[in-house]
């Protein structure tokens, strides 16, 4: 079993929202953006540790229509599975969507409020008005097990011993396998059964003894034909576990063992993942047999802020790590990340990207799938009609360019743990290279320019590239400008300037601003001798008094203009 889809009725500030979960996901976004909305909203469903829907903190606030709140899971079936599945959930596509009522005035077959409870849709695509497979603590154990990781983890809740958690889950795993059916605990049973033969008998300073107890309540209850016998059984696997286990951590540095709280904040957090992660070896095989009862096997990994704690090296290592282990059947890793790192490990598999967005307390969700992917890469072969006419652009371009798996390729390489903090951003300024970068950020730290709150300024790798940005930004909901050389309009640029143009989102691009001519030429300095000295001799030229404070506020003026702002320029 999969999870292949979740929709979002009134949930906190999603009022309706609907998102593809593929093995696995990032949910990315601003801070405050909804990222956390849509993993607790997957929790309510569960109601896994407790965690229920409470209408005062969960209903929104706003803008909601009607008092309707719930979610809908569709998860993709094994054979296996769905064969098991009543017959009146089967169908042809192999997959199971249900609908979980947070709060409703729908009423169920016997009149009770469907609140709280699980339907099924059935093979006609009509929501069944009956408990999904009955009562809810039936229920419960149908959509397989959630993992929930929060973004400030107490290290204990996933490694007690005494209730449920990873750690305790992993050995149980084992040692219901292992220990019961092995020799030493034969041993263990027997010498149980003589630990309790001697102890009956043994007696106490003042004469008492088990024994004595057992003939004393017997001789009173034996009017009634009945007897009282004491059994000392051997301790059950989740006994032993809770009682007769234990562990610590060796620091191999100072030679003795200490509980994992004295380690550091970034250690507690690997150490939580590496349970999750061996979760998906050492969890039991399923046995292969046509199974009467649905009984699905998932384990849904929802993992906040993975990267907490993690320096990047770290946080490359374990954006793959979880890749990896979302390829394992019946695992799926849903992850929600403010890391670049985490998002530049997943660009190959940009549909997998999901970005929340809130403005004025509405989230809305951003995902490209591979429908709107197709557009993109339509789109983008824009330039392909530019290279017909102009040589000087064909010379850039091979035959592969045009491949629809090109374009995931070039975005592999581009959104890069720099450039991949754009989906992070509130407002992005795209531009074409990096002497335009170096300069911007660099006014803005001299505060001689000012953005909006939250721009992120975006090196597009030339011109050529820019409509791909706009492309993928304006599909994932980012609210972005450009300003880029007109180059006198001349020749290809009168196309590409053109192709710019016409690539604006109607809702995300705020504007389109270009400089005249090129960059040197307002800012009045000779271009070096070669391109790739440029950012280094403009900057050059700035930090020594080389360039007119009359060009660089009339750079910032035109940056300014990109987002609408009547910021006077510091200069």
């Amino acid at each position: 079993m999969k999870l292949t889809h979740i929709s979002i009725h009134n949930f906190r500030g999603i009022l309706d929202a609907s998102m593809a979960f593929h093995p696995y996901s990032l949910i990315v976004g601003a801070n405050n953006s909804g990222k956390s909305t849509i993993i607790d909203c997957i929790r309510a469903f569960y109601e896994k540790d407790g965690f229920k829907f409470k209408k005062e903190a969960d209903f929104p606030l706003k803008g909601a229509t009607d008092q309707e709140s719930w979610v809908e899971l569709t998860f993709a079936l094994t054979d296996e599975e769905h064969e098991s599945l009543k017959d009146e959930y089967k169908t042809d596509s192999k997959s199971l969507k249900v609908r979980k009522y947070f709060q409703t005035n729908e009423k169920l077959d016997d009149g009770k409020n469907a609140a709280g409870w699980i339907l099924g849709y059935k093979s006609d695509g009509v929501l069944s008005n009956t408990p999904f497979y009955g009562a809810k603590n039936v229920q419960s154990g149908k959509f397989g097990d959630l993992i929930y990781i929060p973004a400030i983890s107490k290290v204990d809740e996933h490694t007690k011993l005494s209730g449920p958690s990873a750690l305790r889950d992993l050995i149980t795993n084992i040692m219901s396998d292992v220990v019961e059916g092995s020799d030493a605990y034969a041993a263990l049973a027997d010498s149980v059964k003589a630990f309790a033969d001697s102890v009956r008998a043994i007696e106490t300073e003042d004469k008492r003894s088990l024994l004595s107890f057992e003939s004393d309540i017997n001789e009173m209850l034996a009017s009634w034909q009945a007897r009282f016998e004491l059994e000392f059984t051997p301790p059950s696997t989740a006994e032993i576990i809770k009682s007769m286990l234990g562990w610590s951590i060796r620091d191999n540095h100072h030679e003795r063992p200490q509980g994992v709280e004295y380690f550091g904040s970034g250690f507690q957090r690997h150490f939580i993942y590496s349970l999750i992660q061996l979760g998906a070896k050492y969890v039991p095989q399923k046995v292969s047999k046509k199974a009467k009862d649905f009984s699905p096997s998932l384990n849904l990994v929802l993992f906040e802020e993975p990267e907490a704690f993690l320096h990047p090296p770290q946080q490359e290592d374990l954006a793959r790590n979880l890749i990896r282990m979302s390829h394992a059947d019946d695992w799926q890793i849903v992850c929600t990340t403010h890391s670049a790192h985490f998002v530049s490990r997943n660009v190959s598999r940009i549909p997998a990207i999901i970005r929340a967005r809130r403005n004025n307390g509405i989230v809305s969700i951003y995902q490209i799938d591979d429908a709107r992917w197709n557009l993109i890469v339509d789109a983008n072969k824009s330039i392909q009609q530019i290279a017909a006419k102009y040589s000087k652009v064909a010379k850039t371009m091979q035959a592969d360019d045009l491949q629809p798996e090109m374009e995931s390729v070039k975005y592999f390489l581009w959104l890069n743990p720099d450039r991949a903090g754009m989906l992070f951003a509130q407002h992005v300024l795209l531009v074409e290279g990096p002497s335009e970068t170096a300069l911007i950020n660099r006014l803005l730290d001299d505060g001689k320019l000012s953005l909006p709150q939250g721009t992120y300024v975006l090196d597009c790798l030339g011109k050529y590239n820019i409509h791909r940005f706009m492309n993928l930004l304006g599909s994932l909901g980012v609210p972005h400008a450009v300003i880029h050389d007109d180059d006198n309009n001349a020749n290809e640029h009168q196309e590409l300037n053109q192709l710019i143009y016409d690539s604006r989102n109607a809702e995300f691009t705020c504007a389109v601003v270009t400089i005249p001519k090129d960059l040197e030429s307002l800012l009045g300095i000779n271009p070096p001798g070669s391109s790739h000295r440029k950012p280094q001799h403009l900057l050059y030229c700035y930090s020594s008094n080389k360039i007119d404070a009359e060009a660089i506020s009339k750079f910032c003026e035109l940056v300014q203009s990109c987002f609408g702002t009547e910021i006077a320029s510091r200069v």
